[in-house]
């Protein structure tokens, strides 16, 4: 997530954003690095052990190659999973600062920071709908109680 994603939402929104950016920033560097080196890793390693199995055929001389060949997809196998799977980290450390700072807000009753959070914990991914919700509930009290 980058701040040009942020730049049509209204400032308090923009803020929690990047607060949340720079929270999964790590992350998202290596989901990257993982992604970029383990796709083109497996995806040569099984082609070529396929074309080497088509091609040439298994015999006793040349038991190397194919497990080279093994070895890169494999290995690239290790690393685009891993991906996905700080891909999931991502998702969670994004719902945690989320129901961490509606927690916090004091404009807000526990009802309903309870109903709030409830609304994230039933999402699979991270739905940013009942929280965009939320800051602008909270930032319509704020001003609410500003102009009174």
């Amino acid at each position: 997530m980058n701040s040009a994603q942020f730049e049509r939402l209204p400032h308090f929104i923009r803020k929690e954003m990047e607060s949340i950016s720079e929270k999964i920033r790590p992350l998202m560097k290596k989901v990257s690095t993982y992604y970029i080196f383990g796709l083109p890793l497996m995806l040569i390693g099984i082609l070529n052990i396929l074309f080497f199995l088509f091609d040439n055929g298994l015999d006793m001389e040349s038991y190397l190659v194919p497990i080279v060949y093994a070895f890169f997809a494999a290995l690239g196998l290790a690393l685009f999973n891993e991906s996905r799977l700080l891909k999931k980290e991502i998702h969670q450390v994004g719902k945690d600062y989320i129901i961490e700072r509606i927690n916090k807000s004091e404009l807000m009753g526990d009802e309903e920071k309870n109903r709030y959070i409830a609304s994230i914990k039933r999402q699979v991914k991270m739905d940013l709908q009942p929280f965009f919700k939320f800051l602008a509930e909270e930032n319509k009290r704020n001003q609410d109680a500003f102009f009174k």
